[in-house]
């Protein structure tokens, strides 16, 4: 139970814990529909369709983004993983400990879609989705959550968005702090398929 409490008031201390700078035209919207939230978010990256595809599915080097402790993925047949994930938190005075399980299906070059095993939430499930743009690609994410806390929803309700702008915001900084090294798996890769053809 008070762990429930503590990820509540996670999520509205969020805001403070991330860095002012908003990634450039990162777009977040969230609804509240009873205690069941939508999420949408998109930003464009000089990434390529495959290079996106490559950090979306590089479920261990979340370990980069703030707070994430572990990310230990298992591949569980050819577009199946699971993911175990644990994040550090500092809520006020407390230290929280978060852990979730997911399950990914990976649909190449298109999309991923997740959805929550077991975790700190009721439900946590949705997707993302690659759409070629003439500089890059497009990362449009679309995702339903129903906390498993006891603070009032209307508190998570103020603090959601600007929490989430700032996740967003990370997220697509890291994509292209990764350009290269994604770029350089999908060279890779299309050499070796030109090899074998």
């Amino acid at each position: 139970m008070m762990k429930r409490v503590l990820f509540g008031l996670l999520l509205v201390t969020a805001a403070s814990a991330w860095p002012d700078s908003r990634y450039p035209g990162l777009q977040v919207e969230v609804k509240r529909d009873g205690s069941l939230y939508t999420f949408i978010a998109s930003f464009d990256t000089t990434l390529t369709r495959c290079a996106a595809y490559r950090y979306l599915t590089d479920y261990e080097a979340a370990k980069a983004l703030p707070d994430v402790v572990e990310s230990l993925a298992l591949r569980e047949s050819a577009n199946k993983v699971r993911v175990e994930r644990t994040a550090d938190e500092h809520v006020l005075f407390f230290h929280v400990r978060l852990h979730s399980v997911m399950e990914y299906t990976e649909k190449p070059f298109d999309s991923v879609e997740f959805t929550q095993l077991s975790g700190d939430s009721k439900m946590f499930r949705g997707d993302w989705i690659i759409e070629p743009n003439r500089l890059g690609s497009t990362l449009k994410f679309h995702g339903t959550w129903q906390p498993d806390t006891l603070i009032p929803l209307f508190i998570i309700d103020h603090f959601a968005k600007n929490g989430l702008l700032d996740s967003f915001s990370d997220m697509a900084q890291l994509a292209e702090r990764r350009k290269d090294i994604l770029s350089a798996r999908c060279e890779g890769q299309q050499a070796a398929s030109n090899a074998i053809e």
